[in-house]
């Protein structure tokens, strides 16, 4: 009978979910775009550009969701739509999983406390906004449930090796996954040392699983993107959010469940081997989720970092639930006289639980309505404002316009045939890698440019300081920028005028920019390619072959100027090679590394 109601505890706690997720019905958020946009171009076979037309750089910290996103593609689904629905699935999937952590852990049957992670989650507003807006929260989410059902299970029974499987996905997922397996892989070995018992194959099979799912990765990002390390890392360094005063305001909006929660896991930990299993691994996954948001922050509302792990708050206070039942367990067998007062104990636990719980959880959803009324950064709003500039670059007659804007989600999915210049610098890997650095990322706008349009203002206000850069814009209203002598006519980046440089076919252009590397001329070549590949079809350009020999007699050239000592030159031919290479991300590193060396970063910078 308990089994029966606990099953019907928590699809009622899914449903009631849905209803919550249906009734909020937030928009998906720019960002969620960021994955779409992509996952678009990958599978329209772009590679993995935000835009065919953009520089290989990862812009996103998500490649599994957004591989996930990007079958909205193939599919022919409404991207956002699906992104929507999709977030929704995965985190209604993943209450029934954090439901069994309990009875996979103890081997047992599931029991009435273990219906309180599903009600938690389904009564918090921060956790249904989330995994309805796009982003990974919800996938996140069941890979943890995921993780956590089979280290329980594994740890339990010393068979099987599919925890590495769910944590390497999660790993794919959110870069603070790597965190969640140091603490999974902690537990593993205190337990194991605990036991005094090794399971060698086991282990083995883990570590493969992972091996091959994280290093694989770690591969295809180096002979990719040219780097260890996500862009978005080099993009965010120098930015500042309080991550402690994120973390204390989760904590004080709820703290009546954090307290039940710590609770739990201590009488978890007290309530023998299993339940202490349950509740270590709940409050390791919430430290460090916990320590993520802690030195990161955010500037997104609704505590985005740490909705994922609402649920493991009903996880500990099922397992302190699940250990003093163990305990009163022990004490009814001690002699009938104690039937009766363990049987009150845990009746008073429940009571009390309930009585402290419910109203907390009341509190939680009470919060929809202000969430519903001001979603976050929607990107309609975003994706809007660039059907504007859209139409201003047709205007233009600008087939592959080069454009400076942050917002990258919406203007990614909006503009998929523009060239997009992350001010941002989450998808740039210039702008990222000299961010804060104001004369090396003035030189890469003004000499790899400049784009024909730009966004001057908050998170790109500090171009307006930029003097040689906004000296070839004219303002189009307080944040909008063109650039000067640009119409549907001209273009003050093609040498000789705008028809001259557009009339030579495949072949000659390709001979004018050999003559342009020869000559040592290679800022006259940067501005050809500016222009041709803003105007020409892709059949007009020189094939990829013939563009990828340039790329290298360029990159000769720059290094004998190099060798030379004359760095500004080989800085520009290093640049029209990577340009060249359409945005090799190898070229790329190394152009950026001589620009660093022609402007190196200032004390304190």
């Amino acid at each position: 009978m308990e089994t029966w109601l606990t099953a019907g505890l928590v699809l009622a706690a899914v449903t009631a979910l849905a209803y919550l997720c249906g009734y909020l019905a937030v928009p998906i958020v720019d960002d969620a775009a960021i994955s779409i946009a992509y996952g678009h171009t990958f599978f329209s076979g772009g590679g993995l550009r935000v835009t065919p037309a953009s520089q290989p750089v990862e812009g996103f910290s998500n490649p599994l969701w957004t591989l996930l996103l990007g079958l909205s593609h193939p599919l022919s689904l409404p991207p956002d739509t699906y992104a929507h629905t999709l977030g929704i699935v995965f985190g209604l999937l993943a209450l029934p999983l954090f439901a069994l952590w309990g009875p996979v852990s103890e081997h047992r049957a599931p029991r009435l406390e273990d219906a309180a992670a599903p009600w938690v989650a389904a009564t918090s507003a921060t956790y249904a906004s989330w995994i309805s807006s796009g982003m990974e929260t919800g996938l996140q989410a069941f890979l943890l449930a995921a993780a956590g059902v089979l280290l329980l299970r594994e740890l339990r029974t010393g068979v099987g090796a599919s925890t590495g499987l769910a944590l390497g996905l999660l790993c794919l997922t959110r870069p603070e996954g790597i965190l969640y397996t140091a603490a999974a892989g902690g537990l593993w070995l205190v337990h194991r040392a605990l036991e005094r018992r090794w399971t060698g194959r086991q282990a083995l099979g883990i570590a493969l699983w992972l091996l091959f799912l994280v290093g694989g990765w770690l591969l295809v990002r180096w002979v990719y993107f040219a780097d260890l390390l996500p862009n978005t890392y080099y993009a965010k360094r120098l930015w500042q959010f309080d991550g402690p005063g994120y973390v204390r305001n989760y904590l004080a909006e709820h703290e009546r469940l954090c307290q039940l929660a710590a609770v739990g896991v201590v009488l978890g930990l007290l309530g023998g081997a299993a339940r202490a299993r349950t509740a270590a691994l709940a409050a390791l996954f919430l430290v460090s989720g916990g320590y993520f948001a802690w030195r990161s922050g955010d500037w997104m509302r609704e505590w985005r970092f740490l909705a994922p792990l609402v649920p493991l708050l009903g996880v500990c206070v099922a397992a302190g639930l699940s250990g003093l039942r163990a305990r009163a367990d022990w004490l009814r067998g001690r002699g009938a006289r104690w039937t009766w007062p363990a049987r009150g104990v845990v009746a008073v636990a429940g009571l009390g639980v309930l009585f402290l719980g419910v109203p907390a959880m009341q509190a939680s959803v009470l919060r929809a309505p202000r969430i519903k009324a001001s979603p976050e950064l929607p990107y309609d709003f975003i994706a809007e404002r660039f059907r504007h500039v859209r139409d201003l670059a047709e205007r233009l007659g600008q087939a592959r316009p080069l454009v400076g804007y942050p917002d990258l989600g919406g203007q990614a999915m909006v503009m998929r045939h523009a060239e997009i210049i992350d001010v941002a610098g989450l998808a740039d890997y210039a702008l990222a890698h000299h961010a804060g650095n104001y004369p090396a990322l003035e030189d890469y706008l003004v000499s790899e440019g400049p784009p024909v349009l730009l966004d001057a203002h908050g998170p790109s206000g500090h171009l307006r300081g930029f003097q040689t850069l906004m000296s070839q814009f004219r303002p189009l209203g307080s944040d909008h920028w063109q650039l000067v002598g640009l119409t549907d006519r001209e273009d003050p980046r093609c040498p000789g005028g705008k028809d001259a440089a557009l009339a030579p076919d495949r072949e000659g252009l390709a001979r004018l920019f050999e003559q342009d590397i020869q000559e040592g001329e290679a800022e006259r070549g940067l501005k050809r390619w500016r222009c041709v590949f803003a105007y020409k079809p892709w059949s007009a350009l020189p094939d990829g072959d013939t563009r990828e020999k340039l790329a290298d007699l360029a990159e000769e050239r720059g290094a004998a100027l190099e060798h030379e000592g004359k760095l500004v030159p080989a800085l520009r031919h290093y640049s029209l090679a990577t340009l060249l290479d359409r945005g090799d991300a190898h070229r790329r590193r190394r152009t950026e590394a001589l620009r660093a060396r022609v402007f190196p970063r200032q004390p304190g910078e």
